[in-house]
């Protein structure tokens, strides 16, 4: 009897043995597939951050320009109500001419200058969009293959488990027959 619970021990180490190793071998694949959800929220994130950048970045360009825009309405207003005040308004219209000359001179200044740094700008933004969707993409196939895998894996685990448990029976059984035949 006492031989008996000793063999029963002895099976149930050997089975808890099967069991924390392939448990184990699961934890560590969890873990992998946690990481790697982890990562996939971390690179999302990027992209979000690095999206509302572009976006200050070109709300920026766009407020410096109107401020711009602002600043030299003002001040062509002061100068011509002062020249207008001084000189009377025979110099006031020479004035206003140069003004629209001076207009047309910035205003392609502004479009040798600030129109392709905007387009680069555009480039670059919809190229980040369309990379983001790209890996929006690739992560949610990665997520769908994980939730495919993962009672795939866990069956197989478990016949694993339940494989090699009977291998020991059959082991240990053996074992014993052929003892017996000795004894």
């Amino acid at each position: 009897m006492a031989a008996n619970k000793k063999s029963q021990s002895n099976d149930q180490n050997a089975f808890h043995f099967v069991d924390s190793f392939w448990d184990s071998w699961k934890n560590g694949l969890n873990f992998v597939y946690d990481s790697q959800k982890e990562v996939e929220n971390l690179t999302l994130q990027a992209f979000e951050h690095q999206r509302e950048a572009w976006e200050k970045v070109t709300d920026n360009m766009s407020r410096i320009e109107d401020e711009q825009k602002k600043l030299m309405k003002e001040l062509r207003q002061t100068v011509t109500q002062n020249i207008e005040n001084v000189s009377g308004e025979e110099l006031t219209k020479s004035l206003e001419q140069s003004n629209e000359r001076l207009d047309e001179v910035i205003s392609r200044v502004q479009q040798l200058t600030v129109t392709p740094y905007k387009a680069s700008l555009n480039v670059l933004s919809q190229s980040q969009q369309h990379f983001q969707e790209s890996i929006k993409s690739v992560i949610g196939q990665q997520q769908k293959n994980r939730e495919e895998l993962k009672p795939l894996f866990e069956d197989f685990l478990n016949q694993v488990k339940t494989t090699q448990k009977g291998f020991y029976n059959v082991f240990e059984n053996n074992t014993k027959t052929t003892l017996s035949r000795f004894n």
